[in-house]
C-alpha cells in the first residue's frame, strides 16, 4: 500500500559507499590484470526500518558517520538504496545541504523564484510569497546579489525562507541549522513550529538537544548505520548521551563571573539592524550592560574556525556603550561577535579582489624608477 501524504516509510533499508579513491591501475597491475582491493565498502544504513506517522515530528541523532544524513538523503530521492525499501507520501521539502539548488550566477530573488517554479508554484504564488520570504531571510539589499558572492551563513538564511515558505507534506531539515546565529535559529525553530501545528510531517537531524526538545515528540537514535533506539524524546536522548559517555549530563556553558552583557544588537550607519554586511561598510555593535556595568569589557571577532581576528578591551561608561568600526575590514565570510558571554553571529558578503580573512585591497599600478631601487 503507498505511503499516504505526510507518511514516511523506511523498510529493512541498507546502503553502503565505497570509501576507497580511485588511485587508477599501475603497468604491473594492467600487465598482472590484478588490482588492490582497498578498503571495504562501509554500512551507513544497516537493515533500518522506521515509520513516522502523517504529521508526527521525528528527531534523528547520532555519533558522526552514523547515517543520520543518509537516512535523509534516501528519503529525499537523492541516494538509492542497494536493498530495502523507502517511501515518502506527498510533497516533499528538503533543506540538506547549503547552497543545493542554487543557481550561483542568480540573485537571492532569482533563486526563490527558480525554487517556487521546482517546487510546482506558479509565478502568481511565488509573487504572493516573494515578499515574506525575503523578510525572513534577513538578507536585505543582498537578496538582488549573485548567490555565488554569499557565505555559509546567508546561504542558510535564504534555503530555509525558501523552505519555510513552500507547501509541505513533510519537512526534511539536516544540520544546516547550526551555521547561523542564536537569533535565527530561534525564528527558524518557531516557524518550524507553525507548520508543525498546521499538520506538516517533521524528520529532523540535529545535534543540539535543545532543538531536538523544543520540536520533536519521538527521537530514533543512529550508531554505525543501526537503529539502536526509538521512542520518547527524554529517553532517547539520554541513549544518545549514554552513547557518547555524557549521560550525566549536556555539559555546561562555562562562564566568567556573572551575566555582563544584557543586550547586543550590530547595527549599519544608519542606526539599522543587521547581520549581513559589505566588507568596507560601517558597523557599530550596541551594548546593553548589566547592573552595575562591569569594570572591563572585552570585544572579540572569530572567524568561522573560531580563531581570533580581532580583540579588544575597555573600562565600559556606562550601561549602555556602543563600539564603532569606520570600516569592517573583512572579507566574505562568517563571523562570531564575542563580548562578555554573549555571542553574536554575522557574515560578510563574498566580493572579487581578496581572499582570507582581513581586508586588505589595494590597487595595483607600474612602479616609478626610483621606487624600485
Amino acid at each position: 500500500m503507498s505511503a499516504v501524504p505526510g507518511e514516511v516509510r523506511l523498510e529493512h533499508a541498507s546502503r553502503s559507499f565505497s570509501v576507497r579513491a580511485d588511485r587508477g591501475t599501475t603497468l604491473k597491475e594492467l600487465v598482472l590484470r590484478r588490482r588492490g582491493r582497498g578498503a571495504p565498502p562501509v554500512r551507513a544504513l544497516d537493515d533500518v526500518s522506521l515509520h513516522v506517522a502523517p504529521g508526527e515530528t521525528l528527531g534523528i541523532v547520532g555519533r558522526n558517520g552514523a547515517g543520520k544524513s543518509s537516512t535523509l538523503r534516501v528519503l529525499a530521492g537523492i541516494v538509492p538504496l542497494h536493498s530495502g525499501r523507502a517511501e515518502v507520501g506527498g510533497r516533499i521539502v528538503s533543506l540538506l545541504e547549503l547552497g543545493a539548488g542554487f543557481g550561483r550566477e542568480f540573485s537571492g530573488r532569482e533563486n526563490v523564484e527558480l525554487n517556487g517554479a521546482l517546487h510546482g508554484l506558479s509565478r502568481e504564488q511565488v509573487a504572493a510569497r516573494m515578499d515574506d520570504v525575503l523578510a525572513f531571510s534577513e538578507l536585505g539589499e543582498f537578496v538582488d546579489a549573485p548567490v555565488k558572492t554569499y557565505s555559509a551563513g546567508m546561504l542558510v538564511r535564504l534555503g530555509f525562507a525558501i523552505a519555510a515558505y513552500l507547501d509541505a507534506d513533510v519537512l526534511l531539515i539536516d544540520e544546516v541549522l547550526a551555521v547561523g546565529d542564536e537569533g535565527f535559529q530561534r525564528k527558524c525553530l518557531r516557524r518550524i513550529s507553525e507548520r508543525i501545528a498546521a499538520g506538516t510531517t517533521l524528520v529532523l537531524v540535529s545535534h543540539d538537544p535543545g532543538a531536538i526538545e523544543r520540536v520533536c515528540e519521538r527521537v530514533v537514535v543512529l550508531d554505525e548505520g543501526r537503529k539502536v533506539f526509538d521512542g520518547p524524546v527524554s529517553e532517547g536522548l539520554l541513549a544518545y548521551h549514554r552513547l557518547l559517555g555524557t549521560e550525566h549530563g549536556r555539559g555546561e556553558s562555562v562562564r566568567a563571573g556573572p551575566t555582563a552583557v544584557t543586550d547586543v544588537e550590530l547595527l549599519d550607519e544608519t542606526g539599522r539592524a543587521r547581520n549581513v554586511f559589505r566588507p568596507g561598510e560601517p558597523l557599530r555593535v550596541a551594548l546593553r550592560l548589566a547592573r552595575p556595568a562591569p569594570e572591563r569589557l572585552t570585544l572579540e571577532v572569530r572567524d568561522a574556525g573560531e580563531r581570533p581576528v580581532f580583540r579588544t578591551e575597555t573600562a565600559p561608561p556606562g550601561e549602555a556603550v556602543v563600539f564603532e568600526v569606520e570600516r569592517l575590514a573583512l572579507l566574505g565570510g562568517d563571523y562570531d561577535l564575542v563580548v562578555g558571554d554573549r555571542v553574536v553571529r554575522f557574515s560578510v558578503a563574498d566580493e572579487p579582489g581578496g581572499e582570507g580573512v582581513v581586508d586588505l585591497r589595494g590597487t595595483w599600478r607600474a612602479a616609478e624608477r626610483a621606487e624600485v631601487g
